[in-house]
């Protein structure tokens, strides 16, 4: 009986890894690349770790591209959206992992979509790219990938850097992709004074002077990377002051949804392969009055999550006081780069000295998809009509300013 349910394990496992050798699969191109080029599809996370994890020690990569990230992402929220697993692996002769994409595919309104796993919480979509890849062909080859991910109506991607640590991403050469929009950073020196010297005195001023403002009310804890025992405490509050914020805002609050909240909470406990999370707190006494969620990988600090009080506290700066401590920790730290992510929020520009040109596009693979595609580039051709056009700008600012008030009445 043992044997027989260790041979139907093996089945399955033989079901959840497809390997096909180029040769076989597409001999037309297989002339373009490297002789023994294999492309292997893992249909979950489970059976893609050994080798993902691997990977992430040869090949070029964001912290969002690691195992633990996107695989406590589809636990927490991707089989919750209706996420399927078809991660992709291109292998050498030697049976090294050259490229690994995390595809997956989901369908919506009967349309077949596919498209990096991680959602809106990944801020960089990309591939783990081998420096030795030659990816001069990958254009060739991406029809096959898509066929491989057995029926795709739109491949549809955002947030897809030009880059990846260096290494072209050749995602960004595809038909359909354009430069949409851009993230921000700041190369770190050896010290903070030296950090400093570039950017505003009068912004590093401010922060001490609101340091010491601070300490007049109550004793002042900074706590980069927060003991374990409170690392729930102080990512729930980031929640709520992620909420109240983005509710001000008008925004989208995600902590709302099942399964956000869940996700930050489970990768501050578990840690991250290769890297790190690091939650940080400002308090003055009891009062949690800012917080960060963020992560370390490789040489990068990643600024992700920040959070802070209202009200009296907002007249503090305290957001910026805990930012200018996380700075101060990553340089003595050795981290080479302080990523502030995407956005163009104005403090980014006070701290960054460069930025990652960000991608977006799609790509119809059907009849289905093509007309998908075609409605959906001329409604965006529209709408960037609209918003140039002043006086219907103005229409839609009466319009909905009279449904205000009847809403108010």
């Amino acid at each position: 009986m043992n044997l027989l349910k260790s041979l139907r394990r093996m089945v399955n496992m033989s079901n959840e890894v497809a390997r096909h050798l180029l040769s076989e699969l597409a001999p037309d191109i297989a002339g373009r690349f490297a002789a023994g080029m294999a492309v292997r599809i893992h249909s979950s996370f489970a059976h893609a770790e050994m080798r993902w994890r691997a990977a992430q020690g040869s090949c070029a990569a964001y912290g969002f591209q690691a195992y633990d990230w996107l695989a406590t992402w589809q636990r927490e929220l991707g089989e919750r959206q209706g996420w399927e697993v078809h991660i992709v692996e291109l292998t050498d002769s030697d049976d090294r992992t050259l490229m690994l994409l995390p595809l997956g595919r989901q369908r919506k309104h009967g349309i077949r979509f596919a498209g990096f796993l991680g959602g809106e919480i990944t801020d960089y979509h990309a591939p783990l790219l081998h420096p030795d890849f030659d990816a001069s062909s990958f254009a060739v080859l991406w029809p096959v990938i898509i066929r491989l991910l057995g029926g795709v109506d739109v491949f549809r991607v955002r947030r897809m850097p030009q880059h990846v640590e260096g290494v072209v991403n050749p995602l960004v050469a595809l038909a359909g992709m354009r430069h949409t929009e851009q993230a921000h950073a700041a190369t770190l020196t050896p010290t903070f004074a030296e950090f400093q010297k570039v950017r505003s005195a009068k912004m590093f001023a401010d922060t001490r002077r609101q340091l010491r403002r601070l300490g007049e009310l109550g004793t002042v804890k900074l706590l980069i990377d927060v003991p374990p025992a409170q690392r729930a405490a102080v990512t729930a509050g980031m929640a709520q002051q992620k909420a109240r914020r983005w509710h001000e805002t008008g925004s989208r609050d995600l902590f709302a949804e099942p399964g956000y909240l869940d996700f930050y909470q489970c990768l501050a406990a578990q840690g991250l392969s290769g890297g790190e999370i690091v939650v940080s707190a400002l308090y003055v006494d009891d009062d949690l009055v800012a917080t960060h969620w963020g992560m370390r990988y490789g040489s990068r600090f990643y600024w992700l999550m920040p959070g802070y009080q209202d009200g009296e506290w907002a007249r503090y700066s305290v957001g910026r006081i805990l930012l200018d401590a996380v700075v101060r920790h990553c340089i003595a730290e050795a981290v080479a780069v302080f990523d502030l992510t995407v956005g163009d929020e104005g403090y980014k520009m006070q701290w960054a000295d460069h930025m990652l040109p960000l991608y977006a596009g799609q790509q119809g693979h059907s009849l289905r998809g093509k007309i998908v595609v075609a409605c959906s580039e001329a409604y965006q051709r529209l709408r960037a009509r609209a918003r140039n056009d002043k006086h219907l700008r103005s229409l839609v600012r009466r319009l909905r300013g009279l449904r205000s008030s009847r809403n108010n009445q």
